[in-house]
């Protein structure tokens, strides 16, 4: 905690100067005050790019969230039209129907992998749920990876589909616990679970027959297990209401390129091996997709299978994930980690630019806010946009956010449309992460803490 001081000081400094110049501008606007700028420095060309930038990547999310609107029941119906086929097969005969090849996965293994880094307080109760699969065709190994508490004892369980390994490393890392996984498994299917995750009854057994398409890898749904945790997590819930699914269902329609989450996703072994299995990458979910993508492999959104995942509670566990994966992301500028044609691929790819974008352009205009409160003027000019632009664009920002959130979550989601002007405010903590990004070498003392869900909570996930 005490590390994390000046990045949580960092976020509310940040947070401030967003406050200061959107009220210092609407208070003039209002009053009708035409405020002096001051010519001694030009930023104007500095700053356009910045701009431009920044509503690049605003008016993609303004336009993923139209998509996400028009074609998710696509989607949820692609994956019921497969789940029935495959109730329709016979075993694991290949059925012809309309000159098309049907395969039901029913009886194949499916290994479920799960890396655990002192995780005592969670990996029982993650493993425990991963048995009540009603694909009962399963192994489950958890690879226990440099604990120094009881989380190899608690993975012991009494059941002959689970298998626990104490693995040490002198080096951490996830993808060094995944690969020693995936070495001792033996189904076709690899399906990658983080420690604090709990699997949907049926996860499974609505995912496989996806492969029947012949697709690479399956990525169900994320739903937050924790939202009501906090103030923090129930922010968190929404960030993930408005990326997560949205996002997925576009990659998924377009091209099926879907660029696997971390967790929750079914891969087949064959392809894995193909492609090099895991590298001990910062980001190595979005790593392992950049590889299979740039190998013609077809990646599909499974939005009934769902994974229940914790949110960060607090602040300083934030920090350290998000600040991991900023720097994982910004590593993988260095190389063309995505093919030219792959759109949404290089959005993904570029989005530290417009990350850090958004970091020069807060500090320019809220130093210039704060000069001119103290001295009546603006020190500098820059690019922005007009005012009464700025409200279009916000309410259908926000606007959209309702749809996605009722979309979601029907009547509920207006409840949780409340939150959105927080949320928005909130969201800068993703500027200070990027900023302790540049800090993190390596995956030691970054990892994100489980154990953060009350038992109401995760009742209420068994009883979905």
């Amino acid at each position: 905690m005490q590390s994390e001081k000046r990045w949580m000081a960092l976020f509310y400094v940040l947070a401030s100067l967003w406050v200061v110049a959107l009220t210092s501008t609407l208070y003039q606007w209002i009053a009708g005050i035409n405020p002096l700028t001051g010519n001694y420095v030009n930023l104007f060309y500095v700053t356009l790019p910045l701009l431009c930038i920044i509503f690049f990547y605003t008016f993609v999310s303004l336009f993923i969230f139209a998509f996400y609107l028009l074609t998710f029941n696509r989607a949820r119906n692609y994956q019921l039209q497969k789940i029935h086929e495959a109730r329709e097969g016979k075993g694991n005969v290949i059925v012809i129907e309309n000159s098309r090849p049907i395969l039901n996965y029913a009886d194949d293994l499916c290994s479920i992998i799960i890396p655990a880094s002192n995780e005592e307080t969670v990996i029982r109760k993650t493993v425990l749920h991963c048995l009540l699969q009603t694909h009962r065709n399963i192994e489950v190994i958890i690879i226990c990876h440099n604990c120094s508490d009881g989380t190899f004892s608690e993975a012991q369980v009494q059941d002959n589909r689970v298998r626990a390994f104490d693995l040490r490393t002198s080096e951490a890392g996830k993808g060094i616990a995944l690969n020693e996984g995936v070495k001792r498994a033996r189904g076709k299917f690899i399906l990658i679970l983080d420690s604090d995750g709990i699997l949907s009854r049926d996860f499974i057994e609505k995912a496989l027959p996806l492969f029947d398409d012949y697709y690479a890898a399956v990525q169900g749904r994320y739903v937050p297990s924790n939202r009501d945790h906090s103030f923090v997590t129930k922010l968190l819930a929404l960030e993930g209401d408005l990326w997560s699914t949205p996002y997925m269902t576009f990659g998924s329609m377009i091209g099926k390129q879907v660029f696997l989450g971390g967790t929750g996703y079914i891969i087949r072994k064959d392809v894995l091996n193909e492609v090099g299995n895991f590298t001990n990458h910062l980001v190595d979910d979005f790593e392992l997709s950049c590889r299979m993508l740039k190998k013609k492999h077809r990646t599909v959104f499974a939005p009934l299978s769902i994974n229940y995942d914790e949110k960060p509670p607090a602040f300083d566990i934030l920090f350290r994930q998000r600040a991991r994966w900023g720097k994982g992301f910004m590593s993988l500028l260095k190389k063309r980690a995505v093919g030219p044609k792959n759109v949404l691929g290089n959005i993904h790819w570029l989005s530290p630019i417009a990350s850090l974008s958004g970091l020069l352009m807060l500090l320019i205009i809220g130093f210039d806010a704060i000069f001119n409160l103290f001295f009546g003027y603006y020190l500098y000019s820059y690019a922005y946009l007009p005012l009464n632009l700025w409200f279009v664009l916000v309410g259908t920002m926000i606007g959209m956010q309702c749809m996605v959130l009722v979309k979601q979550h029907g009547s509920r989601g207006l409840k949780y449309a409340a939150y959105l002007p927080v949320y928005n405010l909130f969201s800068i903590y993703n500027l200070a992460a990027l900023a302790k990004a540049f800090f993190v070498k390596s995956w030691t003392g970054t990892k994100t803490a489980h154990g953060f869900i009350t038992e109401r909570e995760r009742q209420q996930i068994e009883i979905v």
